[in-house]
């Protein structure tokens, strides 16, 4: 609880009153509806999450006998950690999340959906560090980045250390098994690695067969790996508000 508290109290020295972020629900006439965000600062908006509830009707709650009728859902979108996400430019609108389709047997008949509540809570990083929106949302956002880095960290290690070593195939193989195992223990936003050994695993698993006596891994998948994760990993060490100063704090 301490850390927590911590880290949420060195995003609030960034944050900036004058920043924000709006999420609002568009609503299609078939019933349907959409998270939209607007980024309404004046400075980019690389990093933002946004924590809604979803609700079925009554005919797909009882379709779903058993299952909660009120589902909250998360959403992270942060550049920091996927080249994927694209920063939300100010004054810049964009859909982050929309309602799924199920399909029942009616009367009445035809979609029906699963459809998000208004948002409740959320929470941005912008461009420099500053920050707006719930404090424990943005902890979470600081914790993915961090376990992230220790991911990337994990991975330079291994491949590093096996490309010295030329270990057998299988070994290198299983090691990054074991840690693409997903654990039931730790929450989502600690669990932001797997995607990365999940990838990397992938690969080795793909290598061509080397001529014997090569080495394992090849030296140019190595270098090729290492280099694009040093790529990342600086781009969580510089980015804000700063990992190192929230770890500092936190301990």
């Amino acid at each position: 609880m301490k850390a927590v508290i911590s880290v949420a109290s060195v995003l609030a020295c960034a944050f900036l009153l004058d920043a924000q972020i709006t999420a609002t629900l568009k609503t299609s006439p078939d019933g349907s509806n959409e998270i939209r965000i607007r980024n309404d600062a004046a400075v980019s908006l690389p990093a933002f999450a946004i924590v809604a509830h979803r609700k079925m009707d009554d005919l797909v709650s009882r379709a779903l006998a058993g299952r909660p009728s009120d589902i909250p859902a998360k959403f992270y979108f942060d550049s920091a950690m996927d080249t994927a996400v694209r920063p939300l430019l100010p004054n810049e609108e964009r859909t982050v999340a929309e309602s799924s389709v199920l399909l029942v047997q009616g009367p009445p008949a035809g979609k029906h959906f699963i459809v998000f509540e208004k948002p409740s809570v959320t929470a941005g990083i912008f461009a420099g560090g500053a920050t707006t929106g719930d404090a424990a949302l943005l902890t979470l956002l600081m914790m993915r980045r961090s376990n992230m880095l220790l991911a990337v960290d994990t991975a330079l290690e291994t491949l590093s250390g096996a490309g010295r070593r030329n270990v057998p195939p299988g070994w290198l193989i299983e090691q990054f098994r074991r840690m693409a195992l997903s654990r039931f223990y730790l929450l989502p936003e600690q669990q932001v690695g797997r995607d990365l050994y999940q990838s990397i695993l992938g690969k080795l698993i793909n290598l061509p067969d080397q001529p014997l006596g090569s080495p394992f891994p090849p030296t140019a998948f190595v270098e090729q790996e290492t280099a694009m994760l040093r790529q990342r990993r600086a781009t969580l060490v510089e980015s804000r508000p700063s990992l190192e100063d929230a770890a500092r704090i936190g301990r």
